[in-house]
């Protein structure tokens, strides 16, 4: 083969190995933190995850640890002195409704909850938002992962805290819950009085952005998975 043949050969595969590889740059992936941050917020159709986070949720209510620990994948990460404060105050969780931005990569989701809580002796609901990330067990179960988070979990559970379609149900919800402080004054002494026990109960501040008190602090920690008020 003449010499100026082979060098064709040579610039043609270059080039299309140059091209491929600028092809698979262009190519979005499922877990990266830009598309993510765009992605479209859904309400949840598996009932699965539905019944999860309802059970998660009644067990809450009447601090049933042994059931709680079927529920996530960490118990040691449940803090029994808040949920026991809170059920001083709590009567019921109700029109719970969960949203999901799905982690492709790892078969998990990060699950945004929005409900209703209904103080004792407190006609007035409140709204509320926690987040969980749920993730799928190897026999097909699905837990709230409590347990330690990799650099790829963190990275996506804090692109999807910055989805816009996030920070508007956020803005909503803390929206709801000012208008019920300052309308009605019964609930806010009720509620003012469970902060203080919670922060006593926690050693910590109480979120203050559309809360459930519930919430660990928000960000990245294992904790902040569960239950974490958005902020």
């Amino acid at each position: 083969m003449k010499l100026k043949y082979k060098k064709l050969i040579i610039i043609i595969t270059v080039a299309t190995f140059a091209l491929a590889f600028l092809i698979l740059t262009l190519i979005p992936t499922g877990g990266s933190p830009q598309n993510v941050e765009d992605a479209r917020l859904t309400l949840n159709e598996n009932q699965d995850i539905v019944d999860l986070v309802t059970n998660y949720f009644q067990a809450k209510k009447t601090v049933n640890m042994e059931e709680l620990s079927t529920l996530v994948s960490d118990s040691n990460q449940i803090n029994k002195e808040k949920f026991t404060a809170l059920a001083e105050y709590v009567e019921d969780y109700q029109n719970i409704n969960c949203y999901v931005i799905e982690n492709e990569e790892e078969n998990a989701s990060r699950v945004y909850v929005k409900y209703d809580m209904k103080m004792k002796n407190i006609d007035t609901l409140v709204p509320c938002l926690s987040a969980f990330y749920i993730t799928g067990t190897s026999d097909g179960k699905y837990v709230i992962y409590l347990s330690a988070l990799d650099e790829n979990q963190i990275d996506f559970i804090t692109a999807a805290d910055k989805n816009m379609e996030i920070v508007k149900l956020k803005k909503e919800v803390n929206d709801g819950l000012n208008a019920v402080i300052n309308q009605d004054a019964n609930f806010k002494q009720l509620y003012q009085k469970m902060e203080t026990q919670i922060r006593a109960a926690t050693g910590s501040a109480v979120d203050s952005a559309p809360v459930d008190p519930a919430g660990g602090v928000s960000g990245t920690s294992v904790q902040a998975v569960s239950d974490a008020a958005i902020q």
